[in-house]
């Protein structure tokens, strides 16, 4: 048996993608575009539930700081009807604090998670299997849990990055500079807002 050393964690798995968010949208009357200079979404959802979440924190034309929860059940063909919550939240600290936190976890700037695999793998060894020289690396692929996708404008420039599962790829690689400015992000948001806490 060839001595491969690659862990993978197999499990279903139904990531945040366009097509979904454009649904989302329309089922919770937000547009698709992001038209005010100043304004962050995080859109949570994964696994095999219709579950999925938008959190959303802007400033308005007033120059008002907003931030609103919606939660969004969808339908599944006709077992179950689709429902949506939405909450007006209030953080624990001073909005343009915490919009200032926010930028501070580099999400404005941070590329997508498919940009970064190359540094969640543990470099191997050159080993002589079947005659010829490999590369072994140590991987762990996590495919169930949850996935995020931020949008964010900041003086008229937008960003977008995904990323899935951060919070227990970051336990396996602790030292990564992008998962730990997204878990940051996503930590600022729980504790500031009560929101995505188990």
């Amino acid at each position: 048996m060839k001595n491969i050393q690659i862990l993978i964690v197999f499990l279903f798995s139904v990531g945040v993608s366009a097509q979904n968010i454009n649904r989302i949208n329309a089922d919770l009357k937000v547009s698709d575009s992001l038209i005010l200079d100043s304004e962050i979404r995080i859109y949570a959802g994964g696994g095999i539930t219709n579950y999925s979440s938008l959190f959303r924190m802007y400033k308005d034309k007033s120059d008002e700081w907003k931030a609103e929860f919606y939660e969004h059940y969808a339908q599944i063909n006709s077992q179950t009807k689709l429902r949506t919550e939405k909450q007006t939240l209030k953080s624990e600290n001073d909005m343009e604090f915490v919009w200032n936190s926010i930028l501070r976890t580099n999400v404005q700037h941070l590329p997508n998670m498919s940009e970064i695999k190359y540094k969640m793998k543990e470099r191997g060894n050159v080993e002589l299997v079947d005659g010829k020289y490999q590369l072994m690396w140590k991987a762990t692929e996590i495919m169930d849990g949850i996935g995020y996708r931020v949008q964010i404008r900041v003086n008229k420039k937008f960003h977008e990055v995904d990323f899935g599962n951060p919070v227990s790829y970051l336990k396996y690689y602790p030292d990564v500079d992008e998962l730990i400015y997204f878990n940051e992000l996503l930590d600022l948001i729980k504790s500031e807002f009560g929101i995505w806490k188990k």
